[in-house]
């Protein structure tokens, strides 16, 4: 490329973003995420932040990073100031890293491994259930080290690091090579979604608007920072949130509600609904077409349930694993508009992808361009998938799964991941779920006589890393190449530095819960992490094998009813021009996120849209667009200060933030 006073034939080098200062920068910033978010959900009890596709603490640094300290380096002598490509760094390894730290991982690992010795009685029979069946790399063989865990360690009584050292090998084994896995999956998808289909992905326009301009001599601020539109939609959830945080302290104040509930029908239809200012922001940047279609979605699995509801329609119990309880109707329904979804996409894919195996199979040295411009080669992306599938399979076999459930249930995983985060790169919705994980579709299709115990104890350990959803490492990782696909040469050895940020997010989250739990007790702390989520999976798994149902062909039927639902409005996309619905909204519009926190906003967020492009135009539309980076920046700003706010003055609960 040629540049204006360069002479001809110059190469131009852009400015290096792996470096040894941006790697050093985003290592420190990972690990005070690793030991900050646990305190926060743990003893706090405040905004998740890291329980999403979108960090916020990782937004917050990074603010603090463009708005004070690059400003500061600027004005000092004989310091280079940080590039737009050194940030993006920083980011990606902050939102990589944030991924393992909490809901993502470390958050339920520990409890979940160890939930069945803590909480097997004699009248709930979980010794002869399931506790027998868990091999022994999989949890810490000491009773006294788990007890102490959840009760809290004797006083002067250090972790017993030598009872973890095995289960915690075994785990973090997998989790790398899984993790690894998404990593080279997401790098052979990526130019079909960024450069072919040429995806929005609003997650991304934050992170960039900030870093804009930064690097600019001359310039101590970016442009984001100068708009008075973006000031004013920061002070508003600022304001907003602070007045209601301050009520928790003093009656004077009368708290403004943000969430509420519709309800229509004589009581037989509620809709709860939440003004959810970042979402709102978040559901601006996305099309018009995609934001009505999720809450339009929403309405009619709403009126469905009324229907079924009022036949007095039923199948069967929930499963537990469902996003917001659904009806096992719906939650089948959706889950296969999920599946048809996810063979849709690498179907679509399928010309990107023969390319690069074209070009794995050449070698190297015969790289093309577009083959070259990934962080790994075609050829390592294609084998690192291989043989890191091979891995999980073999290691969830020597641990207790039988081979045909091993396979059914990674891949049951990976069309669970790249459903999500194509649905996030096009809608920008934080907090995504799956409305039914593949263990509960194998659990009820095949029952506990096929299974056995030790294979429905396998899948109840399998939560730790597939059941909760809304902060998954594939979405991290299609994020991170959307960010540093340009320029890509700036890059070079990110792929090393991501999964640094992986290892030092677990070191520090892993010490940081061991250390809470075993000063304070598991069961003192969050109720969710150290009493809910290592009972539900064997709660359930214990009530599916006492009272077996017989409904898995109903259930089976509402699965392919939603899969050809979904390939009919996929097939409408393609072919018309002029289709309103995009199919994306189907497969989550009952899960709990979009139920409880987000279907209201995207509507709002629609309505605005709508009103501004009609009577205002294109230009309206971007004189408009700080003032919605603003509310989103606001509230993750407000909802991470009052976390450090309440833990200073001891108080619980203050919820501001969490999907």
């Amino acid at each position: 490329m040629e540049h204006p006073g360069v002479p001809s034939g110059t190469e131009i080098h852009p400015p290096a973003g792996v470096t040894l200062r941006a790697v050093f920068i985003g290592c420190i910033l990972v690990l005070a995420i690793s030991i900050i978010s646990p305190w926060a959900i743990f003893l706090v009890k405040g905004s998740q932040l890291t329980s999403n596709a979108i960090p916020i603490i990782a937004v917050l640094f990074l603010f603090l990073l463009v708005a004070l300290v690059a400003p500061l380096l600027k004005c000092l002598p004989l310091v280079n100031p940080l590039s737009g490509t050194e940030l993006v760094t920083v980011y990606v390894m902050m939102l990589i890293g944030s991924v393992v730290v909490t809901t993502g991982f470390t958050g339920s690992f520990l409890s979940v491994i160890t939930g069945a010795f803590y909480y097997a009685t004699q009248e709930n029979t979980w010794g002869d259930l399931f506790v027998r069946h868990i091999h022994p790399w999989l949890a810490p063989s000491s009773e006294e080290a788990i007890r102490y865990f959840y009760e809290g360690a004797p006083a002067g009584q250090s972790i017993p690091w030598v009872a973890w050292a095995r289960p915690l090998t075994a785990w973090i084994s997998f989790i790398l090579v899984f993790y690894f896995v998404t990593f080279c999956i997401s790098v052979l998808l990526r130019g079909q979604w960024v450069e072919n289909d040429r995806l929005v992905f609003p997650l991304t326009r934050l992170p960039m608007a900030m870093i804009e301009e930064t690097s600019q001599p001359g310039t101590k601020i970016g442009r984001l920072f100068k708009s008075r539109l973006f000031w004013l939609g920061f002070a508003l959830p600022v304001l907003l949130h602070s007045w209601n945080s301050l009520g928790n302290y003093t009656y004077l104040i009368h708290k403004i509600e943000l969430t509420s509930t519709i309800v229509l029908l004589n009581r037989e239809m509620t809709v709860p609904f939440r003004v959810n200012l970042p979402v709102i922001g978040l559901a601006y940047l996305i099309h018009r077409d995609v934001a009505f279609s999720v809450w339009f979605f929403f309405a009619v699995q709403v009126i469905e349930r009324w229907i079924l509801t009022r036949i007095g329609y039923t199948l069967g119990t929930s499963d537990i694993w469902t996003s917001g309880s659904l009806p096992p109707s719906i939650a089948h329904q959706e889950a296969g508009a999920m599946l048809v979804l996810a063979i849709s996409l690498v179907w679509m894919a399928r010309g990107h992808l023969k390319r690069l195996f074209g070009l794995a199979w050449q070698g190297e040295k015969r790289l093309k361009p577009e083959g070259a411009d990934e962080l790994i080669s075609p050829r390592t992306a294609f084998v690192g998938v291989l043989v890191g599938v091979g891995f999980m399979v073999g290691w969830l076999y020597l641990t207790g799964l039988s081979l045909l459930w091993a396979v059914l249930l990674i891949g049951g995983a990976f069309v669970v991941f790249i459903a999500l985060s194509r649905i996030i790169a096009e809608a920008g919705l934080p907090g995504c779920q799956t409305p039914m994980v593949p263990q509960a579709f194998l659990v009820r299709g095949f029952g506990s006589d096929m299974l056995g115990m030790r294979n429905m104890t396998a899948l109840g350990l399998s939560t730790v890393w597939i059941g909760e959803t809304a902060a998954n490492m594939m979405n991290a990782m299609t994020h991170t190449l959307k960010l540093t696909t340009t320029p890509r040469k700036a890059y070079a050895r990110l792929s090393w530095v991501l999964f640094l940020a992986i290892l030092v997010g677990l070191a520090g989250s892993i010490w940081m819960t061991l250390h809470m739990a075993y000063q304070y007790g598991g069961i003192n702390l969050h109720s969710w992490y150290f009493e809910g989520a290592p009972r539900w999976p064997f709660v359930y798994l214990a009530s599916v094998a006492s009272s077996p149902e017989r409904s898995f062909m109903p259930r089976l039927t509402f699965t392919i009813v939603g899969g050809t639902i979904m390939a009919a409005l996929i097939f409408l996309r393609q072919r018309f021009v002029w289709w309103p619905l995009h199919p994306i909204g189907f497969p989550i519009a009952g899960t709990y996120t979009i139920v409880s926190y987000d279907w209201f906003a995207v509507f709002l967020a629609w309505l605005l849209k709508g009103a501004i492009l009609r009577y205002g135009g294109v230009k309206a539309y971007r004189t408009l667009l700080p003032f919605f980076l603003g509310l989103i920046l606001g509230e993750f700003f407000i909802a991470s200060v009052w976390v450090f706010i309440d833990g200073a003055v001891g108080y619980e609960g203050n919820m501001i933030f969490n999907f």
